[in-house]
């Protein structure tokens, strides 16, 4: 009997060991390959618009980014703030030049063309456009800008530019009539190096709000020329499609479900009302009630708060969102991660569309690290449906049942009487107290499509 019982407890020794199934897993070479498909194809101007409106106000300890609001259903590039973008690290380096001839276009046409193909220089303090081209400085006003009449034939760009016209943006009319030829140099300089974009405005003169999509190229380049794939690290957590929910009247931990989506502000988020999610099962054994990713949820539709840092908070305050889901820490822009979630659901299909979104991030002096909400999404041309099981990326589950307080617990076992002693002489063991531990709801602890596991039912005792 003694030995037995020793037996059983190995047994769930065994399983508890494996209570957290993770690998130092790799994608399989579908997933590389139609990850790496969907970033050459993904750009800002063709993803999805945001989900929701927003109103940012700047804040000084975050010079780059001025104030901009946007209603819901806004296209990507006129969402993002330039100097959002300049903090990344290579976007910073584009040039109007590289920007268009890296995104497939004509460098030859905007060369050609008049200054407002250059829409941000029409949001720019003369003065700032100065001071990112100071090979202009000398040249004459009358010969730069032929319809710019100002009464003064000898205006030099410099003088103009130290004058109370330097506080303000070239007029559009003027814009529309002078051409880019006219400025040399000026298709060729970085954006990164124009204060109100990659620099702080100059004092006391604000720029207007640049956006992505006044940025000539920068809505069109693939994000393969953004997003870095790097070593997926060790501890990432695998698993498959099991089954797709719709009109769930609820979804919570409170009410007996894993849900283990969720954000950094809001993690394992409730769906109050006609909810959606797809269900897990773990890539990797055992099954059952002793596996947490067996029946973990993941709440679609959800936007909740994210980010890190005042830039988070700022832009949570601001009302942007970012849906519910786990991270993908190997996969960004200069290094910040994304976040896999799961979108349209058909649960007559039993099929899902997976969602990559990205999101901004950097390191300020006495700040420390700051990132945005993750709200750039990327749809995964990725097959993933209850009927092939499909494996999704390696991402980072925290399943309910693995919180503090939440692990699943041992079915208790009856108390052993004491053993007598042999006849050898020996003093009796002393006997050994039952293990009482509460149970979750079974809900919590396993999927519906599979048996439920116990150790103490399937243990081979010798």
């Amino acid at each position: 009997m003694y030995h037995r019982f020793l037996a059983i407890l190995v047994a769930i020794a065994t399983v508890w060991g494996t209570i957290t199934p993770a690998t130092a897993a790799t994608m399989t070479a579908q997933q590389d390959a139609a990850l790496r498909a969907a970033l050459a194809a993904a750009t800002l101007a063709n993803s999805p618009p945001v989900t929701s409106a927003a109103t940012y106000t700047a804040d000084p300890n975050l010079p780059q980014i001025p104030s901009f609001s946007y209603p819901a259903g806004t296209p990507l590039p006129a969402a993002i703030p330039a100097g959002l973008l300049m903090m990344m690290g290579s976007a910073k380096n584009y040039s109007p030049e590289t920007a268009v001839r890296d995104a497939g276009g004509s460098v030859m046409a905007l060369a050609v063309g008049n200054l407002d193909k250059l829409p941000f220089i029409g949001k720019l303090p003369l003065a700032a456009v100065l001071t990112a081209n100071p090979q202009l400085t000398a040249l004459a006003v009358n010969a730069v800008f032929p319809n710019w009449n100002l009464g003064n034939p000898t205006a030099t760009i410099g003088s103009l530019a130290s004058s109370a016209l330097g506080s303000l943006p070239i007029p559009s009319n003027i814009l529309a009539n002078t051409p880019i030829a006219n400025l040399p140099g000026i298709t060729s300089i970085p954006f990164g190096d124009y204060p109100g974009i990659g620099l702080p405005d100059i004092p006391g003169m604000p720029s207007l709000p640049v956006l992505a999509i006044d940025l000539p190229g920068i809505p069109d380049l693939s994000l393969d020329k953004l997003v870095t794939i790097d070593l997926i690290p060790s501890m990432m957590q695998l698993v498959k499609v099991d089954t797709v929910h719709t009109g769930e009247p609820k979804l919570s931990v409170a009410g007996g479900i894993n849900v283990a989506s969720g954000s950094n502000k809001e993690p394992h988020a409730p769906c109050t009302g006609n909810c959606s999610a797809v269900e897990f099962l773990s890539a990797i054994g055992p099954h059952g009630n002793f596996n947490p990713l067996d029946g973990a949820y993941s709440i679609i539709g959800q936007r909740l708060k994210g980010g890190h840092g005042l830039l988070g908070n700022m832009m949570t305050a601001a009302g942007i969102r970012e849906p519910a889901g786990f991270e993908v820490p190997y996969i960004g822009i200069n290094g910040c991660g994304s976040k896999w979630s799961a979108e349209s659901p058909n649960a007559a299909a039993g099929t899902i569309q997976q969602q990559l979104n990205l999101r901004f991030c950097y390191t300020v002096p006495f700040l420390g690290f700051q990132a945005s909400p993750y709200f750039i999404p990327i749809p995964l041309p990725l097959p993933a449906s209850e009927k092939q099981a499909n494996l999704l990326l390696p991402m980072i589950i925290t399943p309910a049942t693995m919180m503090p307080g939440g692990l699943p617990s041992l079915p208790s076992l009856p108390s052993l009487p004491s053993i007598p002693a042999p006849s050898l002489g020996l003093p009796s063991l002393p006997s050994i107290p039952s293990v009482s531990v509460a149970t979750l709801p079974a809900t919590l602890l396993g999927s519906n499509t599979i048996s439920a596991w116990s150790p103490t039912l399937n243990a081979t005792v010798g």
